[in-house]
């Protein structure tokens, strides 16, 4: 230490990894006030429009109005040519154009006539990465000016058009009070009228079912006729066939009883004229009645059309409720239309009944008196005027049957009025209920009207009108800021900081206590010169080194924290900050020192490997939410989260238990590497000594020499050997010749696998983009794989070889080997019961206590012991090699 240079160093080594931390902490101070300075063109082409009501707008212009008084982004004005060209040279970061419609789009959302504007963005990407989040931020606040400079221009012009409107508001109200007051007035004078009319419909209705009852009691009698007329008909039908019979049988004696057929013709012709016209007389009574009624009901419904369509004429029939009711009359009204309509067409049917009736009664008639006529005047010429007289008779038959057929039309057509009547029944009684419903409604209405009234003169006598004319008269432009911006954020910061070069010091002073860490266990040597100290344990040599790099390590952390305060960043507590760093600086060291200690170059490698996986998986920069999946799952146990969220709470402030959890998760990850290395180092010493060697040889690499005292052969090697040398021997031989054989081909399958999976696993990472910190981590585990498992191999072969040296020994030197392994194994025993005597001793007798600690320590003479015994082994070793050798 007495060499100026080594000074040089160690200050260095102090101060070179602070620097790291303070030029990133002063670099990131406070980036996002200074965004003003990113350039960012903006071409406003746009031209205006004019379109009422809101009159001229020229939405780029106010928007360019409000950019010039904007210092958020550094806004500059050019043209959309300059502002494209300026994003492609990378003068500026990012470029806004404003086509010349953009207004007249705009605005056309008042007329309907809605066009979404488009203003082009154009961000050149390669200049920066985080300029175009910046930009685009910025191009969402441009949208945010556009939004609220068109939504106030048009809540100006609507607000003052409604001040205008409440200048006049008092008059009109008051004019428009007493209209409404007159016309509601008229209103319940004409409801009133209706409701009188309606009452006055009762009686015509009852007239009317009147009228149908005796409809009903004429279509009774029309049975009776009906059956008398068939009975007349069937004696004529019978009188008809006898004629036949006779004129066929007896037309030699015919000529005597012809006047006696002559009278029975007329008498039935007589017979059935006189039951066809009962029948005539009772269809057109039934006719006749019905029509009248159909008459008064078309009447009724013509009047009850006339009332509805005068009460929709009235004011109050814009009324929800008046306008539902009087829908429901005018459609039951139009429903009673209809069914009159049916009745009167039915009802012309019955007469058309009748007139078929008669028409045949007239046929048959005819056919009597032309039976009479024939006769009167044939009776000479009775032989040729008979098929006259049969062909009467059938004509007269023929008759009969058409008059049968009437009857049955006649028969059917009294059930049909029948059921009519009916209908007409049921009409009449819902005509009288929806009359009676719709007077109550009307009454109803009418008292409605009246308190509207009233309470409309209330509201005129008193001063609400005018304060609502009052309200009207707000400041236009108080409406459109309010309408523009209705709503404000209040931040309230919880643990605020100040600067956000504050809020990355955890960061990045965690960084430069793992750089400094590292520099360390670089520039030192790991391995302790036992020169003046005698031999020494493993483990003190471990944890001897440990704590002459911790003291460095401690002056790295009070320089770092030291040069934070001085910079300013803000703490919650000076002291916690300064003490929080010593204690990660002596978490780092551990991990690394074991690292170093245990795996050499390959440990060191380990540890750029880690700090490169922390700094995304730490959530030192980004949340980790918003990290992939794989630095998600890496973010619990790496030392930089607890690290970090550490002197997080030293800054922003304390939040319950967190600072102490984050101390004890760190305290743990200490615990656990100095476990690992004093456990596994005194097992990876030849193995380090073979890594060591392998890269001295190569001449590319500066490799620490390795010497531990447990580097000996084992006492079963040396037993064996003593046993069996010549067994012995063969059997290393054998398993020399058998690795010797594979060798090449394990060491060629281990560099193949080493090279062609890392491939594949790059062709994935570019073929699936989301999976690349996955497809990396895969990457860095598999290739620490294929180098342990090449160093296993080597190892192995090392161990071969030594086997194969102690194979050459000389019996006598395999027998001093095993003298000074009984020897220091002695000196253990021996050593270790001293120990326990001066512990005993010292808790009886303090005096004796001090004397003891005169004594040269037993343990040293063990470990001289172990190690004489060891460099015997080397000894004798290097002496079989140079045998072998030779």
């Amino acid at each position: 230490m007495s060499v100026p240079a080594a000074w040089i160093v160690i200050i260095g080594l102090a101060f070179v990894p602070a620097l790291y931390a303070w030029f990133n902490i002063v670099g990131f101070w406070d980036p996002y006030n200074q965004t003003s300075r990113i350039r960012v063109a903006v071409a406003n082409e746009d031209e205006g429009w004019t379109r009422e009501p809101i009159g001229f707008v020229n939405v780029g212009a106010m928007l360019q109005e409000r950019l010039e008084d904007n210092d958020q982004l550094g806004w500059h004005f050019v043209s959309a040519d300059q502002a494209r060209a300026e994003v492609e040279r990378g003068d500026s970061y990012a470029a806004f154009v404003i086509p010349a419609d953009f207004s007249k789009s705009l605005t056309g959302v008042v007329d309907g006539t809605f066009t979404r504007p488009d203003i082009a963005y154009y961000v050149n990407e390669k200049n920066n990465a985080v300029a175009p989040k910046i930009t685009r931020a910025g191009a969402t606040a441009l949208d945010n000016q556009i939004n609220s400079a068109f939504v106030a221009t048009v809540a100006r012009t609507l607000s003052e058009r409604v001040s205008e409107a409440g200048a006049s508001l008092a008059s009109t109200l008051e004019t428009g009070q007493s209209e409404l007051v007159g016309a509601m007035g008229r209103a319940t004078s004409g409801l009133g009228s209706a409701r009188a009319s309606l009452e006055g419909l009762d009686p015509q209705i009852e007239g009317a079912k009147a009228s149908v009852s005796t409809a009903r009691t004429a279509l009774s009698g029309i049975d009776g006729a009906a059956s008398s007329a068939e009975a007349s008909l069937g004696t004529a039908d019978q009188l008809v066939s006898d004629a036949r019979t006779s004129l066929s049988s007896f037309s030699s004696g015919l000529s005597s009883s012809l006047d006696g057929l002559a009278s029975q013709a007329s008498q039935a012709a007589a017979g059935a004229a006189s039951a066809g016209g009962t029948l005539d007389g009772g269809l057109q009574g039934a006719a006749g009645a019905v029509g009248g009624l159909l008459g008064e009901a078309s009447s009724i419904n013509m009047a009850n059309g006339q009332l509805l369509a005068d009460l929709q004429g009235l004011p109050i029939a814009s009324d929800p409720a008046v306008s539902g009711v009087l829908g429901s009359l005018s459609a039951q009204n139009t429903a009673v239309g209809s069914a009159i309509t049916d009745l009167t067409a039915l009802n012309s049917s019955i007469s058309g009944t009748s007139t078929a009736v008669a028409t045949a009664l007239d046929s048959m008639s005819s056919a009597a008196s032309a039976v009479s006529g024939a006769v009167s005047s044939g009776r000479a010429a009775l032989d040729d005027q008979v098929p006259a007289i049969s062909s009467a008779l059938d004509q007269m038959a023929a008759s009969s049957a058409h008059l049968r057929a009437a009857l049955a039309t006649a028969r059917s057509l009294r059930a049909q009025v029948s059921g009519l009547l009916d209908q007409m029944d049921s009409l009449l009684d819902g005509a009288s209920a929806a009359s009676s419903q719709s007077a109550a409604n009307l009454g109803a209405i009418e008292s409605d009207l009246s308190s509207a009234s009233t309470d409309i003169q209330s509201i005129a006598s008193s001063n609400s009108l005018t304060a609502l004319a009052a309200s009207l008269g707000v400041s236009p432009e108080a409406i459109a800021a309010f309408v523009a911006s209705p709503t404000s954020i209040q931040t309230e910061a919880v643990f605020p900081v100040a600067a956000y070069g504050s809020a990355m010091a955890p960061l990045f002073t965690n960084l430069a206590l793992w750089v400094g860490a590292f520099s360390l266990v670089v520039l030192f040597k790991l391995e302790v010169d036992e020169e003046g100290t005698g031999p020494l344990t493993s483990a003190q040599k471990y944890l001897g080194r440990w704590m002459l790099l911790a003291v460095f390590a401690v002056a790295q952390a009070l320089v770092v924290s030291a040069g934070d305060l001085v910079i300013g960043v803000q703490t919650a507590s000076r002291t916690a900050f300064v003490g929080t760093a010593v204690l990660v600086s002596l978490a780092f060291l551990s991990i690394i020192y074991m690292l170093a200690t245990c795996l050499q170059h390959i440990g060191k490698g380990l540890c750029v490997i880690i700090v490169v996986v922390q700094i995304p998986g730490a959530a030192g920069l980004y949340p980790i939410e918003m990290m992939p999946s794989f630095f998600r799952a890496l973010h619990p146990a790496l030392p930089f989260t607890y690290g970090i969220n550490a002197l997080r709470e030293t800054v922003g402030g304390f939040y319950g238990n967190h600072y102490a959890l984050d101390i004890g998760v760190l305290g743990a990850h200490t615990l656990i590497a100095f476990a690992i290395g004093l456990a596994l180092r005194p097992h990876l010493v030849n193995l380090n000594a073979m890594m060591t060697r392998e890269l001295s040889q190569s001449g590319l690499f500066v490799a620490e020499a390795t010497r531990v005292p447990s580097s000996r052969y084992r006492l079963t090697q040396i037993i064996s050997v003593l046993a069996d040398h010549e067994g012995y021997q063969r059997g290393v031989a054998r398993r020399i010749e058998r690795f010797e054989r594979r060798y090449p081909a394990i060491k060629r399958g281990g560099l193949a696998a080493g090279i062609v999976v890392p491939a594949v696993l790059a062709v994935l990472s570019v073929t699936n983009a989301a999976e690349v910190p996955i497809v990396l981590g895969a990457w860095i585990v598999w290739l620490l794989v294929v180098i342990l498992f090449l160093v296993g191999v080597e190892y192995l072969r090392e161990a071969l070889d030594r086997q194969r040296l102690l194979s050459t020994m000389g019996e006598s030197d395999v027998r001093s080997l095993l003298r000074r392994r009984a020897a220091g194994a002695r000196a253990r025993v021996m050593a270790g019961a001293a120990a326990v005597t001066a512990s005993l001793a010292s808790v009886f007798d303090t005096g004796r206590s001090e004397a003891g600690e005169e004594e040269p320590p037993h343990g040293a003479d063990t470990e001289h012991a172990d190690e004489d015994a060891g460099a015997d082994e080397g000894a004798g070793a290097d002496g079989a090699g140079a045998r072998g050798g030779e």
